[in-house]
Order: C-alpha cells, then structure tokens, then sequence
C-alpha cells in the first residue's frame, strides 16, 4: 500500500504536473544541483515535520473540540516555525530560500487533505516534495541538452521547457497503468 501510494503522488499523479505545485519555479531554478539538493533536504525536512505535528494537534484537539477546519491555521503558524528553525540549522549555506516555501507548504495542504494517517499524511507531502526536485532534475537537463543546440534566450527554453512539460502530462496521462496498480497494490489476477 505504501509502495503504490508512493509511485501515485510520485508518478501517475504527481503533484507539479497535475496540481501545478512549482510549475513556474522548476524552469527558473538555478544550474546548481548541490544546493538544489540541500533545498530538497530542508524542504523534505520542514515539510514532514509541518504535516506530522498539524495531524496530531488537528486529530487530538480541534476535532474533539469541532473545530477541526482550522487546521490550515495551524498548518501555516507550524511551517513557518518549522522554516524559520531549518533556515537557522541549514539556512547558512542558501542563498535563495523563497523558491521552495510554497512547494512546501502547498505539499503539507495536499497531504494533510489526502492522508488518511499520520504516516501517510508524511509520506505524501515528502513524496510530493521529492516530485518537484525530480522534476527540476529532469528540467535541468533537458535545458542542458538545449542549450547545445541553441544560444540562451530564455523565452525560447522556456517554451520548450513547456512543451516538454506537455508531453510528459499527455503520456502519463495516455497511458493505461492499471496493470501497475493491479500489480503494486495486489488486485485480482
């Protein structure tokens, strides 16, 4: 169950592609995989940590108490403690900090919305983070290929970026996986 809820917000559902979570963030990311990768890791870091303790308080307390569609207070008042104590550990060495803070806190929405536990709620923002960084990765080195190929007008990548993006969403969409789901999840054979 974890294997295919993983390979759905990963893949078949990803959150960049058919939510638009950072859709205008992974073209503009800069050439540096390093601190990309370290961003990965404090928005991973700031993102399971926010969704965990917001489904505890929300399960423990707002909802005995009926006030349970607060939680999106909570959600941002824990992310923004939970960011501002990464930025003190691991905020030394970034220098551009502002990119993944609505990946982030959108990723904690969409897994405290679709989790039906704690750990699942954790799993789907992290999976929903690392979708995004894969993206970039994929991006980056579609605009490495590119760039061989033609000078660096930024308008120019940007479309082809987008056209990439396109037929990606088309193919994943296109295709019939559920000989995969069946396969992951254990259905009827």
């Amino acid at each position: 169950m974890i294997l295919t809820t993983l390979f759905y917000y990963l893949a078949t559902s990803s959150a960049v592609l058919f939510y638009g979570i950072g859709i205008n963030r992974t073209v503009s990311i800069k050439d540096d995989m390093s601190e990309a990768m370290f961003s990965c890791f404090k928005s991973l870091t700031t993102g399971a940590s926010t969704s965990a303790l917001t489904y505890l308080v929300t399960t423990w307390l707002l909802i005995p108490i009926h006030l349970a569609e607060l939680y999106p207070l909570l959600a941002i008042l824990f992310f923004v403690i939970f960011n501002t104590l990464t930025e003190i550990f691991f905020g030394i060495r970034m220098t551009n900090t502002n990119a993944e803070f609505t990946i982030t806190l959108l990723s904690v929405f969409l897994g405290l919305n679709e989790g039906l536990s704690i750990g699942y709620a954790v799993i789907i923002t992290c999976t929903c983070i690392i979708s995004f960084f894969v993206l970039v990765l994929i991006f980056h080195s579609i605009k490495e290929r590119i760039s061989f190929y033609t000078t660096q007008d930024s308008l120019k990548i940007y479309s082809i970026m987008l056209l990439c993006l396109a037929v990606t969403m088309i193919a994943i969409c296109g295709s019939n996986i559920t000989w995969l789901n069946l396969s992951l999840g254990g259905g009827a054979k």
